[in-house]
């Protein structure tokens, strides 16, 4: 159904264009049908920012544990030739959303994207951290987390 099916007819509606009495009942409801979409447009728009995706609580294993963006410059996979954007201190707990392979770190070649809250030193923020550096329960890879899209 397009917006401009949506619109009241002429023949359906009063001169002040609300609908007559004679307006079929369906027509009746399409300024209903119009609000309810545009307001779920709006509530769409403000949750914009909210991971709309799964995420799994884990915290840091290590201190000084590096986040990285990997696609600033673009790189070939996570590694620590990637930027440092935060370092993140032990036992902060972190949003885990997905794993990806990339350079291997202390024995584990997994990275993961992880979402971090505002604390001592940097704001909120996302990027890889070497999974040797989360505690995630696994020794490298969860098979509960996605892989990363590259």
């Amino acid at each position: 159904m397009t917006i401009s099916s949506l619109a009241l007819t002429p023949s359906a509606t009063k001169h002040d264009g609300t609908p007559s009495a004679a307006a079929p009942r369906r027509r009746r409801h399409r300024g209903l049908l119009l609000g309810l979409a545009t307001t779920g447009v709006a509530l769409a728009t403000l949750a914009v920012g909210t991971p709309a995706f799964a995420t799994t609580s884990v915290s840091i294993w290590n201190a000084n544990a590096n986040v990285r963006d990997c696609y600033h410059p673009p790189q070939s996979y996570p590694s620590t030739n990637c930027t440092v954007q935060a370092t993140l201190e032990a036992r902060l707990p972190v949003r885990l959303v997905c794993q990806y392979p990339g350079q291997t770190v202390s024995g584990d070649a997994y990275w993961d994207y992880v979402l971090y809250p505002a604390s001592s030193g940097h704001g909120a923020g996302e990027g890889y951290v070497s999974d040797s550096l989360v505690y995630t329960g696994y020794g490298s890879r969860d098979p509960q987390v996605p892989i990363c899209t590259w």
